[in-house]
């Protein structure tokens, strides 16, 4: 066989040979490597659009090491754009919860929900069936996708067969029940989500309780437990945990904070607000320092404590019977809005807890219609409650009257810029990583709105 030569010159070969050449040269190095799809890749971007950025400020995305699920074997076989979305899912989610710029990363792959996603089906399909949902949502998609529906359905089945076989209060029974729960409360379904927490309740009565579950396993345990309160929030309806039988404590708060610390504090104030400034002055410092960062259970055990104490405190749906009357009652709400804010968000298209809104909207309302609250109430705490209403749910769209009542707060404690503004804020509950971004454009809307209800008097 005689051997022939290529010759490369630039006179025999042109660029079309060229690429020919290196596709064929490639093909051999590439075989059996996988490519990864742009357009798959849009998918992992919309999700982590949604759980990555918080509500109300921004957040430091951790990278995502795909080899940390990719030797996993689940329940069932995916198809490659399903593989990518649970490899995200996980790792968004657990930011979401757990925010690195105050918390330790949670090692979400030895965690119980990685072992439950590898060895539960039932709870294997709610997951697709939920991350597969915030993807829907932010394509606007009207109605549940064939996919999305399939894996629910088979959830709910599996569910059926968990619940009537040997071990119906297994940690996975639990669970996947908690995912069912929380599948509800992402398609704004709390009712639903509320029938899924009484078998909850149930379920751990049966196990003896929830205290003895927060001994036997803690991470599983506090699920129930956030659950618990959001639906309390968005039902207006009493926790099924009773706060005083609840096993979690505001560990991260200092126990020695007195009003002594914080000059915006009014003697009758509930201790409450002592440690809810505790609690944000911790977060503050945590999150300007690379380290230490808080343990990620700590972080949510005490968060979930503040929260059974605010409703246990002021439901929402009740109207005040406090020894403060209407100006507790409103400082009340006002404080349980400020800790939604560290909540997750399921909803986009308006407030997270609607009818936390309308509670505080309607009694902060009659709270500034009456004569005395300009001597009887305490102006700083006034202009906190505001701004946090603001922020947190009530749009100045809707609520008009909050324009004004900002301005002329500001004007009678001689705050004439943001700086001094927020300032004044932080002698109160105030996350800057949080509320400093929403707080500085509502003060842009309100002076914007100011200026040009301005202009329309002048020219009348």
């Amino acid at each position: 066989m005689e051997l022939q030569f290529i010759d490369q010159s630039l006179s025999r070969i042109g660029r079309s040979d060229r690429r020919i050449i290196r596709s064929h040269v490639m093909r051999g190095k590439n075989t059996g490597k996988q490519r990864r799809s742009t357009k798959k890749q849009r998918n992992f971007a919309e999700l982590n659009s949604i759980l990555c950025a918080p509500r109300f400020g921004y957040a430091i995305p951790r990278q995502v090491l795909w080899s940390d699920l990719c030797a996993t074997s689940f329940p069932q076989e995916l198809d490659s754009q399903s593989m990518g979305l649970m490899h995200r899912w996980f790792f968004e989610i657990s930011d979401a919860l757990f925010p690195p710029q105050f918390c330790t990363k949670f090692d979400i792959v030895k965690s119980i929900w990685v072992n439950c996603i590898l060895a539960d089906e039932a709870y294997f399909h709610t997951t697709l069936a939920i991350s597969a949902s915030y993807v829907d949502f932010f394509q606007r998609k009207p109605a549940i996708s064939p996919k999305n529906l399939h894996h629910i359905s088979k959830a709910y089945a599996l569910v059926n067969i968990k619940l009537s076989g040997p071990f119906p209060v297994s940690d996975s029974a639990i669970a996947a029940v908690v995912s069912l729960a929380i599948y509800q409360q992402v398609h704004h379904q709390p009712t639903i989500g509320m029938v899924h927490l009484q078998g909850l309740y149930r379920m751990i009565q049966l196990r003896g309780g929830i205290v003895e579950l927060m001994k036997e396993n803690r991470v599983l345990a506090m699920k129930p437990l956030r659950l618990d309160i959001e639906l309390a929030i968005q039902n207006g309806t009493p926790t099924l945990f009773h706060g005083n039988e609840v096993p979690i404590h505001s560990v991260l708060c200092d126990p020695d904070a007195s009003s002594a610390h914080f000059p915006g504090v009014t003697p009758w104030m509930p201790p409450i607000m002592l440690d809810l400034l505790s609690f944000s002055k911790l977060l503050n410092a945590t999150e300007k320092r690379p380290e230490p960062k808080l343990d990620p259970l700590d972080y949510t055990e005490t968060l979930l404590s503040l929260l059974y104490r605010l409703v246990d405190g002021s439901s929402p749906m009740e109207a005040s019977t406090k020894t403060g009357g209407l100006c507790e009652h409103v400082t009340y709400l006002a404080m349980l809005s400020f800790m939604t804010t560290l909540l997750p968000e399921f909803n986009r298209a308006g407030p997270s807890f609607p009818l936390l809104s309308d509670r505080l909207g309607s009694a902060l309302q009659d709270l500034c219609v009456t004569a005395s609250w300009h001597t009887d109430y305490n102006l700083p705490l006034m202009l906190w409650i505001l701004f946090i209403s603001g922020i947190s749910g009530l749009s100045l769209k809707d609520h008009h009257w909050i324009s004004p009542l900002i301005v002329d707060s500001c004007t009678r404690l001689g705050l004439k810029n943001w700086t001094a503004i927020q300032q004044q804020l932080s002698q109160f509950p105030w996350i800057f990583t949080l509320h400093e971004a929403p707080g500085c454009r509502l003060w842009e809307d309100v002076r914007l709105g100011s200026r040009e209800n301005l202009q329309d008097t002048l020219s009348r």
